[in-house]
């Protein structure tokens, strides 16, 4: 028995194509939470006059307002009974084997299984396209892969892992990014689980972000969640460099100086002209650029 749990903000149609698909699955035994953040678009109201052939359960914040995705997919904790739990974001088409090929991999041993997500836009979205070479994407299917890959748009483990961690990071709800690679760690740490790229387990997405909200973003998150991150798990410096953006090394410094803000600015402006490899390793770089800016950020 697997318990599906997806955290949905104002993305109805996605949400509708996300909860078809699961309809879909060739594993039947499966009970759905729909955790809802505060959206305004009328998800409620579609979620409680539709009929779905599926043990579906809807969950909301008393204040029915936006609390952030980490507060909201632990509205499900509560209600949580099966052996197996799948956290998936709801705009995801899974495929329709995708809770079988999770089933198989935990059915063979305890360990988290981290699902793949094919963009359906990445030709045209250079965000889609950067992201599915990054992370687990280097990596082949059923390799063990690195506990801070772990991602939560597509991931499936024992319930009663989730259970006693408390569920995801309450207080890096408050800002973006980072909440699952402190999940991931923090379940390799308490309870010794490989991560395992199950490729096998995919769905679909189409990604709407552009490069600039996606860098705005990273900023974000170097000001703020990679701070907390820094703080609660201090041996994790080296995960987003922040040895680099800390350290008073003449290499550490001269790395800071070509991540600095003008250079990114002339990085950014040439983007237009960066083909295949060279287009993505310009994107990294100003990933990092918006991580350290973020973090010597007041």
């Amino acid at each position: 028995m697997f318990d599906v749990v997806l955290p949905t903000y104002n993305n109805l149609a996605e949400l509708k194509r996300s909860i078809k698909a699961l309809e879909k699955q060739t594993f039947k035994e499966i009970k759905v939470f729909i955790c809802v953040d505060g959206s305004t678009d009328g998800t409620v109201e579609y979620l409680q006059n539709e009929k779905f052939d599926l043990d579906l359960k809807v969950l909301e914040h008393p204040d029915k307002k936006n609390n952030g995705r980490n507060l909201t997919r632990n509205l499900c904790i509560p209600f949580l009974t099966s052996e197996y739990l799948l956290l998936l974001d709801s705009d995801c088409v899974p495929k329709p084997d995708l809770i079988q090929k999770h089933k198989e991999l935990l059915e063979q041993e305890d360990v988290i299984s981290v699902g793949e997500i094919y963009y359906i836009n990445t030709k045209t979205n250079i965000w889609a396209r950067y992201l599915q070479t990054r992370g687990k994407g280097k990596y082949k299917n059923r390799e063990e892969i690195p506990s801070h890959y772990l991602n939560t748009q597509n991931v499936a483990f024992k319930t009663k892992h989730f259970l006693e961690s408390g569920g995801q990071d309450l207080e890096m709800s408050k800002s973006y990014g980072g909440d699952d690679t402190e999940l991931g760690y923090r379940l390799n740490k308490e309870f010794g689980l490989k991560v395992i790229f199950n490729k096998a387990a995919a769905a679909f997405s189409e990604m709407e972000k552009t490069l600039d909200k996606a860098l705005l973003q990273m900023e974000e998150f170097g000001a703020r969640n990679l701070k907390l991150m820094r703080k609660k798990h201090p041996e994790l410096a080296t995960v987003f460099r922040v040895d680099l953006f800390e350290g008073i090394s003449l290499k550490q410094k001269i790395m800071r100086m070509i991540l600095s803000n003008p250079v990114a600015a002339v990085i950014k402006s040439l983007m237009p002209l960066f083909i295949g490899e060279m287009k993505i390793l310009a994107v990294h770089y100003l990933v990092m650029s918006s991580i350290l800016k973020g973090y010597k950020s007041k």
